[in-house]
C-alpha cells in the first residue's frame, strides 16, 4: 500500500505526466516492481497510460472517492448555484449539478421546479453514467473514464459509445424518456479546457419536455454555464 501512495505521489508532481523509469527511479523501486503496482492502480483507475509505452497520468479516481464532500465540490456548488436557479425560473423545470463518481454521476444541487408535476433529484443521489444524458454528458470530455467503463462494461459502454459520440458533437445530451419512463433530460457539460468538470441537467415529465423544446433549453442551458464560468 505504501509503495502504491509512492507512486501516486510521484506521478501527481509531474504535471505532463511520468514515464516508468522515472517512476520507478522517484520511488527506488525496480521497475518491474513498479510496473506491477502501476498495473494495478491502472485496473483500479487511478491511473492511466494513453499510448502503450507512453507516460503515466493521474486519472479522478481519487477525487471521485471524496465526492460530494471536497472544497473542489464546494466550489461548483458555489459557482453554478445562480445558475441552477435561473434556469429553473426560465423553464419551469427542476435544474442540477452532477459530477461524476466511479461509474456513476453523483447530484452535487439541485433547485426544484414549483409545479405540481415535477421531478425530485436529491442532492447525494446517484444514478449510472452510460445510459443516462447527465451520464453521457460527462462521459463527452472524460476519455479515461469511458476507456475504463469500455473495459469494466464492454455491453453497456457499446450501446452508449455512440450516443456519448454524439455529445461531444452537439454540445449537450438528450434523453426523452428512455432510462426513466416519462421523464425527459437535457444535459449540457461543464468543460475546463478539453476535460469536462460537472454537468448541468434539466428534467422533468416528457408531456412538457419534447425533443424540440429539449433543444430549445440546451441553448438556454448553454448560455448560462458560459456566463457562469467567466463570472
Amino acid at each position: 500500500m505504501q509503495r502504491a501512495f509512492q507512486l501516486l505521489e510521484v506521478i501527481a508532481a509531474a504535471p505532463q505526466g511520468a514515464r516508468l523509469s522515472d517512476i520507478a527511479d522517484a520511488a527506488g523501486l525496480n521497475r518491474s516492481t513498479a510496473h506491477n503496482l502501476l498495473a494495478t492502480l491502472q485496473d483500479l483507475g487511478y491511473v492511466e497510460q494513453p499510448s502503450r509505452g507512453g507516460v503515466y497520468t493521474l486519472t479522478d479516481g481519487l477525487t471521485e472517492l471524496a465526492r460530494g464532500s471536497s472544497v473542489t465540490d464546494d466550489l461548483l456548488r458555489e459557482q453554478f448555484h445562480p445558475a441552477l436557479k435561473r434556469i429553473t425560473e426560465q423553464t419551469g423545470e427542476t435544474c442540477y449539478l452532477a459530477v461524476p463518481a466511479s461509474g456513476d454521476y453523483l447530484c452535487l444541487d439541485s433547485v426544484e421546479a414549483r409545479a405540481p408535476l415535477r421531478l425530485t433529484i436529491p442532492v447525494g443521489g446517484r444514478e449510472p453514467l452510460l445510459g443516462t444524458a447527465i451520464g453521457h454528458a460527462l462521459l463527452a470530455g472524460r476519455p479515461d473514464v469511458c476507456r475504463r467503463l469500455a473495459a469494466d462494461r464492454p455491453a453497456a459502454w457499446e450501446a452508449s459509445a455512440d450516443v456519448v459520440e454524439q455529445v461531444r458533437k452537439d454540445g449537450y445530451a438528450l434523453d426523452t424518456g428512455d432510462f426513466h419512463v416519462d421523464i425527459s433530460c437535457v444535459a449540457v457539460p461543464v468543460r475546463e479546457g478539453d476535460r469536462v468538470r460537472a454537468a448541468i441537467g434539466v428534467a422533468g415529465p416528457t408531456t412538457r419536455l419534447p425533443e424540440a423544446r429539449l433543444r430549445q433549453i440546451a441553448v438556454l442551458v448553454r448560455k448560462a454555464v458560459d456566463e457562469a464560468r467567466h463570472a
